[in-house]
């Protein structure tokens, strides 16, 4: 274990040296969309309107109205001669059963699930496709934190989970197709399912918005969400507002929390009231205290399940994407997510986001924190941080046994 935590914390200093190996870009056009019916209309418009190829990676699709919607534009695309290549992760894409598949393949549209969840050779756990990415044509890329599913959209009996996604045109689009298409020509696909499309031309567009996408793939050596976290927590200095769904920071991280806040950032953290994962929202209450003892403000989600993963730093940078605030986005997951370094687009967002805080949540205060924290809770929350911890740690260890090339 020793030689473990030698070996992390090593490897992140070094990555903190590292410079950015993808800079930004200008000339983009984008679009802020939020779960419900924007994010899901805006996907069902790109997707109508293709001409060429679309590229679908995602983690869940649901059997109900909301996966249908997107599997039925899907079809209707490859039906009328679009190339279609839809990959879906294999353990998140459980509920994707054996009938689906038959109707997408039979509309000629190319699927595969991603990695089995668990290689018996050498005793390994495979790395998850986690990230949402919609690309049409190499012109449009829809990338965010929502899946396929009634409970990102919402129905008439429940509000739906607070989540973002953000539309991109622009320049930058022809680095999401490469990423993409790197995934999906992987070796044990058949020539004739490989994508070939080239992206010839670069448009640009007067909004001239400076975006960079990164991503995380522990197996290809890029950890570049964790860097930009970093680079944001070191570097901001003013107000930073960080909303998270599954929140475990790891130790140096914490501190780059810790530093800001002494520095005299305004920190407002914003986590579910109520999680689809008990375990990890019992976690992550284990590190209340420390929030709160650095004088950090904390927020709960109140009106349904806070899925969102996004942050925005002094009213110019903003990140919105998959990727979580844990090591099983770190080291276990492919994420990806939109960092925009744009006043406009962030003060927007920034506004939207204290919108939400002061509507929607509640502040958790030392003194109503307290209240109900009993032996048995704090015990529980102890017990389930170091779980998730443990856990974590032997994910990392099973997942680079051996590195893959994507």
């Amino acid at each position: 274990m020793l030689l473990f935590m030698f070996y992390i914390c090593n490897r992140e200093q070094k990555d903190m040296k590292n410079t950015p190996r993808h800079n930004y870009k200008k000339g983009h056009y984008v679009e802020l969309l939020q779960s419900g019916e924007p994010y899901f209309a805006a996907c069902e418009k790109a997707i109508d309107e293709a001409k060429y190829f679309i590229h679908f990676q995602t983690y869940i699709v649901d059997d109900d109205e909301t996966g249908r919607r997107i599997t039925d534009a899907l079809k209707r695309a490859a039906e009328r001669g679009i190339k279609v290549y839809f990959l879906l992760d294999a353990f998140g894409g459980r509920s994707f059963v054996k009938h689906l598949v038959k109707e997408v393949e039979n509309a000629g549209i190319f699927f595969r699930k991603f990695s089995p969840a668990f290689i018996v050779k050498g005793f390994q756990l495979s790395l998850r496709l986690h990230h949402k990415v919609l690309l049409v044509d190499g012109d449009i890329a829809i990338i965010g934190g929502m899946n396929a599913a009634n409970r990102y959209h919402g129905t008439p009996d429940y509000k739906e989970w607070l989540d973002f996604a953000l539309l991109v045109k622009g320049p930058e689009c022809a680095h999401v197709f490469n990423i993409l298409k790197r995934i999906w020509n992987k070796a044990f696909f058949s020539k004739k399912e490989r994508s070939r499309e080239i992206i010839r031309h670069h448009f640009s567009y007067t909004d001239n918005v400076k975006v960079k996408v990164v991503q995380n793939n522990w197996y290809r050596n890029k950890i570049e969400i964790l860097r930009s976290y970093r680079y944001a927590l070191k570097h901001s200095h003013d107000r930073m507002i960080i909303m998270a769904s599954y929140f475990l920071p790891g130790r140096y991280e914490r501190k780059l929390f810790r530093d800001a806040s002494r520095r005299g950032v305004d920190i407002k953290i914003v986590l579910p009231s109520e999680s689809d994962a008990p375990v990890f929202k019992m976690a992550t209450s284990f590190l209340y205290d420390l929030i709160l003892r650095n004088n950090i403000n904390l927020y709960e989600y109140l009106p349904s399940n806070l899925h969102a993963k996004v942050a925005t730093v002094d009213g110019k940078w903003s990140t919105i994407g998959s990727y979580n605030l844990n090591h099983l986005s770190d080291y276990g997951s492919i994420e990806m997510n939109v960092d925009i370094l744009d006043n406009r687009f962030s003060e927007q967002f920034e506004k939207l986001l204290l919108d939400i805080i002061k509507k929607d949540c509640r502040q958790v205060t030392f003194d109503n924190f307290n209240s109900h924290r009993t032996w048995f809770y704090k015990f529980f929350s102890w017990f389930s941080y170091q779980t998730i911890r443990i856990l974590m740690r032997l994910m990392f260890l099973l997942t680079t046994k051996r590195r893959k090339s994507l």
